[in-house]
């Protein structure tokens, strides 16, 4: 073990004694070479200068046309003369199609007879719809108000009924006053009738409550089937109005004996019996005009009722008769449909003659027709894209975001034909490309489309984005990043210098440098590896670019 040590610690000995000579033979070559030449290291060197540098995103995408028509077939008619093929470039006003007319004039008349009815279906519809979310409101407003009216009504009733019953009693109490036994024995009589009366009276007035709530029901049912039979007259929907009229009938009729036994009742109320004598007389309570109140105030109540049974099953029966939005739009689209086929035939006539023309200038992307073809009116015929309004889709990479704004110019490169350019949009979701990498969608329009524009090809987009003027400039390979920030080297007063700056926008050749150097400084070449900080170097001009070309550089940045 300890021999082994000692073999480690002789060889790392000799391992500083040959780095130690190395060092010194370096040293001596070095002052050899001074002492021969008198002369310092050379270093390569550039001067600082200035010009202008411009930001430039490089992209590809397709292009589209901004102005998209699908022709349709205005009349029922036969492809005449049908004078382009898809991919075929057309000029605005040419004429694409022409008709055969010969059917024309019976299948429109057909058509303006179906608009017709179609149009007061539609009108009909929208009304009963229309009328049947009103009563629906209506009705959900007017429940509130009635509940409390019926409370209130009933209230009244039990202190009507209350009054009476006090003003019987009073008087049963004075006859009793009067005639002890006989009074006693008539005043439990009348109250054993009173009582019997009342249970009576109650159990009446709830048949009517119940008849009348029947009735409305009933009633209810009536009226909807009658209008399902009004808007559908089928034989099964009038069988429906006629079992509907029948129990309709048999409700009215179990509501009227129940009104009936109720006013009987009302009118022959139990009539207190006093003692012979005279003591009788003297018992009974003169309550005619109570009970002309409690009769009246029991038959609002009814009223009152019947007219809450009522809202309440029109609100409860929801948006039955009522057509959604939805069901509003078919309505209107197949009204607009027949509408569209009900054009008068004069006016369909006249356009069967002028046929279909070119509106603007482009190329016939697909076709639905034949030349000899029936076509009917809204028949898909063709889709014609312009090529006077077009832009190129690209996409744009999340790290030249900042680069790139709506209004900036471009230049987009077609089939080797240069045009100018404008961005016009800039998508704010970005998307995965096939990589699987996010990027933003953008709209780049051609200012100066011409005949050589060909759609769904494509084209590459050179984005024109920021632009620095009169800057002093750096070749981008002499900057380097650290730490903290970038730095190049720089021979100050004739030594090598590190130098902190704060760059600006760059393009592939040159970056903008907004502090740390100035127009004259000169800046080393060379790899910062073979540079230390405070060497007396001599400076070299490097060859390259000169300060006139530098101005003009404005290559795309990455």
């Amino acid at each position: 073990m300890k021999a082994g040590v000692k073999g480690k610690k002789k060889n790392l000995v000799l391992y500083i004694v040959i780095a130690a000579v190395v060092v010194v033979l370096v040293v001596l070559v070095l002052v050899s070479n001074m002492m021969k030449g008198n002369t310092l290291p050379s270093v390569n060197v550039e001067t600082v200068t200035t010009g202008d540098v411009q930001e430039k995103v490089d992209t590809s995408g397709t292009v589209e046309s901004q102005n998209k028509k699908v022709f349709f077939s205005p009349v029922n008619a036969e492809v005449q003369n049908l004078n382009f093929q898809v991919g075929d470039s057309v000029a605005a006003g040419t004429q694409l199609i022409d008709f055969d007319l010969e059917n024309l004039e019976r299948d429109n008349q057909k058509a303006e007879l179906t608009a017709k009815a179609g149009q007061y279906g539609y009108n009909d519809s929208i009304k009963k719809s229309n009328k049947a979310a009103n009563d629906v409101a209506d009705a959900k407003a007017k429940v509130a108000t009635l509940e409390g009216q019926v409370d209130a009504k009933k209230q009244e009733v039990e202190d009507l009924t209350a009054q009476i019953s006090s003003a019987q009693a009073q008087a049963a109490a004075d006859a009793q006053n009067a005639a002890e036994d006989s009074a006693n024995q008539a005043a439990a009589q009348y109250k054993k009738d009173k009582e019997a009366y009342d249970k009576a009276l109650a159990d009446a007035q709830n048949a009517v409550t119940d008849a009348q709530t029947k009735y409305n029901q009933e009633k209810t049912n009536y009226d909807m089937a009658y209008s399902k039979w009004d808007s559908s007259k089928t034989s099964t929907n009038e069988q429906a109005v006629k079992e509907q009229e029948k129990v309709l009938t048999d409700a009215q009729n179990k509501l009227d004996a129940a009104k009936a036994s109720r006013d009987n009742l009302l009118n022959n109320p139990p009539v207190y019996q006093g003692a012979s004598g005279g003591t009788g007389e003297a018992g009974t309570a003169d309550t005619s005009q109570l009970q002309l109140q409690l009769q009246n105030a029991q038959s609002e109540l009814a009223e009152l009722q019947s007219d809450l049974a009522t809202n309440k099953s029109v609100a409860e029966s929801g948006d039955a008769g009522v057509l959604s939005e939805d069901a509003k739009k078919q309505l209107q689209v197949n009204n607009n449909l027949t509408e569209l086929e009900a054009k008068t035939l004069d006016e369909l006539i006249a356009e069967g003659k002028k046929g279909i023309q070119a509106e603007f200038t482009g190329v016939i992307s697909d076709s639905k027709i034949v030349d000899g073809a029936a076509v009917t009116q809204g028949m898909e015929m063709f889709t014609l894209e312009s090529t006077e309004d077009v832009s190129v889709s690209v996409t744009v990479s999340k790290y030249d975001i900042d680069k790139i704004k709506v209004g900036q110019k471009a230049k987009v490169t077609i089939a080797g034909k240069t045009y100018d350019g404008t961005l016009t949009k800039i998508n704010k979701v970005a998307i995965p490309n096939e990589k699987g990498t996010p990027v933003l969608g953008a709209q780049v329009h051609i200012d100066n489309p011409d005949q050589d524009i060909y759609l769904g090809v494509d084209a590459k987009v050179t984005i024109v984005g920021n632009e620095a003027k009169n800057a002093v400039l750096l070749p981008v390979e002499l900057v380097n990043t650290g730490k903290t920030g970038s730095f190049c080297y720089v021979v100050e007063d004739g030594k090598v210098a590190k130098r902190t700056i704060e760059t600006g926008i760059a393009s592939d050749s040159y970056i903008e440098v907004k502090s740390g150097l100035k127009k004259g400084d000169v800046v080393i070449t060379d790899s910062p590896d073979t540079l230390t900080e405070g060497l007396p170097v001599e400076a070299k001009e490097a060859s390259g670019q000169t300060d006139g070309e530098a101005q003009q550089d404005t290559v795309a940045a990455e």
